[in-house]
């Protein structure tokens, strides 16, 4: 007998398999299956009317403060491949024993291949359904150190690039950066002796952190954290605990983590009525604010410019905050997501010129009016490389054209040009 599948998107990042199983029990829908990935799953269901059952009841549910996604999953099919890759290895882990790990967990794979150290192995696989099998075995598999791998199809760039030739769907599938608020009194002491500290935490993280210059009359300092998910929340705990040990010496107290948000996306932070923020709240034990428009006047906030960050502010134990910050990036995923597939048509009706070739805008900044590059009038990072993350490959030069609305061209250029000086010097 032919089993169908439903697709449930935008599940919150602590969806776990059994709240899923309670669900659909509580809903009264009988299933055969349930295969849970990150942020959605796959229900597995006898025919087609059970689909249509799933899809009624459950599409643009609220489950754990997230809208749930329900639809057939014929047409997502065509994502499978036989290759698959796995990320966040530990770093004392070897390629044997990857190799082991999936020889003991899956059938047949025919190819291995290990990418610098990046922290990332590609499988092949005969079909892709061994492939699959793979991914349902190894995807959140846990180590004895702590440390959870990712496991997922592999999507050929050069497809995705033509693709996307057209559109900026590619938008949702980048990394979105963790930008941070640090007082500029501990920076010393996260940068360490000669960079040391620095060095560290972008080595135990795999995590590229950039600290930007600040201005003499800046009480407050930008700090830029690019990579996997798992591997910026690791390097922002580690921050703040290098911060709070600091502050504990300076007899300060308690340091709150502070993350910079994008405000065209705080209100779905926030949910209706607060309900979302709650909820991060009562599964961290921490207190989160969200700031006013211009939390720094005359500060850290450009009041020039319209295109304005919100500063979300979490106190309690630090352990309880990076479990916070990691629901709020995630949370902040899923919106950029959502929007960017959203922008894909108006990207193309409105903002490209008559006659121009289909160019994306900025990467990885797409829909965002209310996120800027990070804090370009700022200035360029402390010693400039120094805190990469792991080598990574060279890349060519990259020439991107953007189109800003008139109104705004003036807040780009700043007075008397300063602010398109600054870009340019990043």
């Amino acid at each position: 007998m032919m089993m169908e599948k439903v697709f449930l998107g935008n599940l919150a990042g602590d969806v776990k398999e059994g709240t899923l199983r309670k669900l659909l029990e509580q809903q009264g829908i009988i299933y055969n299956n349930i295969s849970m990935k990150r942020n959605f799953a796959f229900v597995t269901v006898k025919d087609k009317l059970s689909v249509e059952e799933v899809v009624k009841k459950l599409n643009g549910y609220t489950l754990e403060g997230s809208v749930m996604q329900a639809e057939p999953s014929n047409g997502r099919r065509s994502r499978k491949t036989n290759k698959i890759q796995i990320r966040n290895l530990p770093r004392h882990c070897s390629k044997e024993q990857i190799e082991e790990l999936v020889n003991v967990t899956s059938q047949n794979p025919k190819k291995f291949e290990q990418v610098g150290s990046e922290g990332i192995m590609y499988v092949t696989f005969d079909t892709p359904e061994e492939a699959e099998e793979c991914v349902d075995q190894l995807n959140d598999y846990r180590f004895e150190d702590g440390t959870q791998i990712k496991v997922d199809f592999f999507r050929n760039q050069r497809r995705s690039n033509r693709s996307n030739s057209n559109s900026n769907s590619g938008l949702a599938r980048q990394d979105l950066p963790l930008r941070i608020v640090v007082a500029s009194d501990y920076i010393g002491a996260v940068i360490g002796k000669q960079g040391q500290t620095i060095r560290k935490i972008t080595s135990d993280s795999r995590a590229r952190v950039d600290i930007h210059r600040r201005e003499s009359h800046v009480p407050d300092t930008l700090v830029t954290i690019k990579g996997s998910p798992e591997s910026c929340s690791k390097a922002c705990k580690e921050i703040m605990a290098v911060v709070r040990q600091e502050a504990d010496l300076l007899n300060r107290g308690d340091v709150p983590f502070r993350i910079l948000c994008p405000n065209s996306i705080c209100g779905r932070i926030i949910g209706k009525q607060g309900n979302v923020i709650k909820v991060f709240m009562e599964k961290t034990n921490t207190n989160i604010v969200v700031s006013s428009f211009d939390p720094f006047p005359g500060g850290l906030m450009d009041s020039a410019n319209s295109y304005v960050d919100r500063v979300i502010t979490i106190t309690g134990s630090t352990d309880g905050c990076s479990e916070a910050e990691e629901k709020i990036s995630e949370k902040m995923r899923q919106c950029f997501e959502q929007d960017a597939s959203s922008f894909q048509f108006s990207a193309q009706q409105h903002m490209m010129l008559p006659g121009m070739p289909g160019l994306p805008l900025m990467p990885g900044l797409g829909p965002y009016q209310g996120m800027r590059p990070p804090m370009p009038y700022m200035g360029t990072a402390y010693y400039p490389g120094a805190f990469n993350g792991p080598p990574q490959v060279q890349q060519q030069p990259e020439v991107v054209q953007l189109y800003i609305p008139e109104k705004s061209v003036g807040a780009v250029i700043g007075s008397k040009g300063q602010n398109i000086k600054n870009i340019m010097r990043l």
